[in-house]
């Protein structure tokens, strides 16, 4: 008999640990990837001025409701610069509330 309970223990913590694991989901997101130098507010949110031209910032993301965040992996979307994405993500680990790690980025039809 109480080798059946530290079985059903057992079985039950690691269904606790697998839940734990899966609550880093992906996120899918529409916005724009934009140099941070050109982050501009326009009525309260967040967008990405199409008129700046500059290059030397960081890559973030602007999503359609202006909300802003910073990219983890910067390499992934160097050649998405200015133009309005779709993407999956997930937090980063280092920073959950205003980074995202891309796992997949395409281009969004105008």
């Amino acid at each position: 008999m109480k080798r059946s309970a530290w079985l059903f223990v057992g079985i039950l913590c690691s269904a606790a640990l697998l839940f734990a694991a899966d609550q880093t989901k992906t996120m899918k997101k529409t916005g724009a990837i934009c140099d941070s130098q050109c982050v501009a507010k326009v009525s309260g949110l967040n967008t990405c001025d199409p008129e700046c031209t500059a290059k030397s910032g960081q890559a973030v993301f602007v999503d359609d409701k202006g909300k802003l965040m910073q990219i983890e992996n910067q390499d992934m979307c160097k050649s998405h610069m200015n133009q309005h994405v779709k993407m999956t993500a997930v937090p980063s680990e280092t920073d959950r509330e205003r980074t995202l790690r891309i796992i997949e980025l395409t281009q969004n039809a105008p």
